[in-house]
């Protein structure tokens, strides 16, 4: 596990700062538009009752005192309609802000390494991250409380400069008071605010996955057919109620710190009205310097009072923004620096893979899933990798496609340790067809090329969806290749069987066109005759390329010129089908016991 910098509250104030100016510079315009004119609305507040109480000490006119009135009124209409057009406007701008930083966190959780997404604790960072994203949170708080930070320091300097020329003492002891409130506040805050994002953010996960259970086609399927409802129902509210009980205790406290602030302001606004009543009495203050000054107090009080909660919001909202930098922070698969070759200067047709004392195991784990793994996979060879389940063979093809890195040795091509290649290059030269395929919510060609439909061979697409028996069931539709996958987000997309994913693969692995080929199970939803159909396909597909072929079906593996008997993550045979048979080993029992069943039911 990776040990992350925690950032200061400057440091973070800057980054969403930074961030918001990086989406979308006009957000700033539209902060310091609301500062001034919430500022200008607080003045107008104030000084009106004066205005107004002055002009009748001075017995003005009626036209006089309606001019003063209509001037006033228009401008705090015009004031309040241009708040509110501006405050609207920020909404629509947080939204491009958000989806920049959602846009930054997909490619951040995209690159990071891919043995990352088995960690919960990095899986917390990413939920943590997400939450940081939400409206009244993170990125959103701060930004939003910018705008009233600036008019609320506006407000608290300008109406303490004004009472401050009568008496200076109390601004002093207001002043010290704020800063030793707002010092308390700060600590209490940041210390429960960590403290309850660490607790939380599993159960945060915990909620999403459950929540997820309920909009996912394969789980519903489990759910309904083995009445699972009740079950994760059950499990939601106990996860939910284990929420609410710690959420309440935190609001609970706040409602504590917000009560000992109120209390402070109290003591603020006690200590003024005291020093106004005696300037009233032994000064002989104006009626109307009384109300503005009266006006000026709550005014300042008000505004320390909402700075003093600014800042414990802002410090609340900057310590998700450090947990969004902290997935930010986090290593990406980096390439070495210094890349000794470009994956283009590999001949495809002469190379060499090699495994030179290869071992492996997940972070935190003791156990290794692989142990001094030695191999050499030549240019062109037919390699069948076998054994039971938990062997490790699917483990050794993931550190082979670099999803893995070795916790131990090396793996060699052409004599390069492959961390010295370009990741993105390196994934290039292979084209896997895995077991579990995955289909996503786009047009089928897309789920065939990955581009975009300018970038698609659109007669390669053709030609690899009638190599991979795909054509007859793509006609059907009056959309063909821009059918959509899935029903998600179209009623009318389509869903395919277990077998047409793995010709979905299929035709994916033909159109890169890489020159190693990966097939992990590739017929496990295929009967019998599909299947003998497929292999026929998988020879004419692999023909002239370097092919890696898991199965547990050891009698499909007739067709490879090398095969390698995983055991407990060692390599414990090697050889041809023929001399592993002569063998009599592990491998050689393996196939005798699937066989028989074979030869019972012919």
């Amino acid at each position: 596990m990776q040990e992350q910098k925690n950032h200061g509250f400057i440091s973070n104030y800057l980054y969403t700062m930074k961030m918001a100016k990086k989406s979308n510079v006009t957000i700033f315009v539209v902060i310091i538009m609301i500062g001034i004119v919430s500022f200008s609305l607080e003045l107008l507040e104030v000084y009106t009752p004066k205005i107004i109480l002055s002009l009748v000490e001075e017995k003005s006119t009626v036209n006089k005192f309606i001019m003063y009135v209509v001037a006033i009124g228009i401008a705090i209409i015009v004031f309040n309609i241009i708040f509110n057009f501006a405050w609207q406007w920020f909404d629509a701008l947080y939204k491009i802000t958000a989806g920049f930083l959602e846009k930054q966190r997909m490619h951040k959780v995209y690159n990071t390494d891919f043995k990352n997404m088995e960690s919960p604790e990095f899986l917390d960072y990413v939920q943590r991250a997400k939450n940081a994203l939400y409206y009244n949170q993170g990125f959103h708080g701060i930004l939003y409380q910018s705008r009233n930070l600036l008019a609320n320091t506006a407000i608290a300097i300008v109406t303490a400069v004004l009472i401050g020329r009568k008496n200076i003492l109390v601004m002093l002891i207001i002043c010290m008071l704020s800063v030793v409130i707002s010092k308390i506040l700060s600590w209490v805050t940041k210390r429960d605010k960590e403290k309850f994002s660490d607790f939380m953010a599993p159960t945060y996960r915990k909620i999403t996955y459950l929540a997820n259970t309920t909009k996912n086609f394969d789980f519903a399927k489990d759910i309904r057919l083995f009445h699972m409802a009740r079950i994760f129902g059950n499990e939601f509210g106990k996860v939910n109620r284990f929420f609410m009980k710690h959420n309440m205790k935190h609001h609970n406290r706040w409602i504590l710190c917000n009560f000992s602030m109120e209390a402070v302001v109290l003591l603020q606004k006690i200590m003024m009205y005291i020093w106004l009543v005696y300037t009233v009495i032994y000064k002989g203050m104006l009626i109307s310097d009384f109300v503005l000054y009266i006006g000026l107090v709550t005014s300042l009080t008000n505004a320390i009072s909402y700075l003093l909660w600014i800042y414990s919001n802002l410090k609340g909202n900057s310590l998700m923004v450090n947990d969004y930098r902290k997935l930010m922070d986090w290593e990406e698969d980096k390439d070495t620096e210094k890349v000794c070759k470009s994956i283009d200067e590999i001949n495809l047709d002469s190379f060499e893979f090699e495994f030179v004392n290869v071992s492996f195991k997940y972070p935190g784990h003791d156990n290794y899933i692989l142990k001094n793994v030695n191999i050499k996979i030549k240019a062109g060879m037919k390699l069948a990798i076998v054994g039971v389940n938990g062997a490790g063979k699917t483990t050794f093809v993931k550190l082979m496609l670099r999803l893995y890195e070795p916790s131990k040795g090396k793996i060699l091509l052409n004599g390069t340790d492959i961390r010295e290649f370009d990741r993105k290059q390196y994934f290039k030269i292979f084209a896997p067809v895995f077991q579990n395929i995955e289909c996503f919510a786009l047009p089928l060609y897309q789920n065939i090329s990955f581009k975009n439909e300018e970038d698609t061979d659109m007669e390669l697409i053709d030609k690899v969806l009638k190599r991979s028996d795909l054509t007859k069931k793509i006609n059907m539709y009056e959309q063909g290749v821009y059918t959509n996958l899935l029903r998600i987000f179209d009623k009318k997309g389509i869903d395919l069987s277990g077998g047409e994913k793995q010709k979905l693969a299929m035709a994916r692995a033909l159109y890169k066109d890489g020159g190693v080929i990966i097939l992990d199970e590739p017929t496990a939803a295929f009967d019998a005759l599909a299947e003998d159909r497929m292999y026929r396909k998988f020879k004419e597909m692999t023909e002239n390329k370097t092919c890696l072929f898991i199965s547990h079906r050891l009698g499909s593996t007739q067709f490879c010129d090398n095969i390698v008997m995983f055991d407990a993550g060692s390599i414990i045979e090697e050889g041809s089908h023929e001399e592993l048979m002569k063998l009599n080993g592990k491998y050689a029992y393996m196939f005798n016991i699937q066989s028989q069943y074979y030869i019972k039911e012919a």
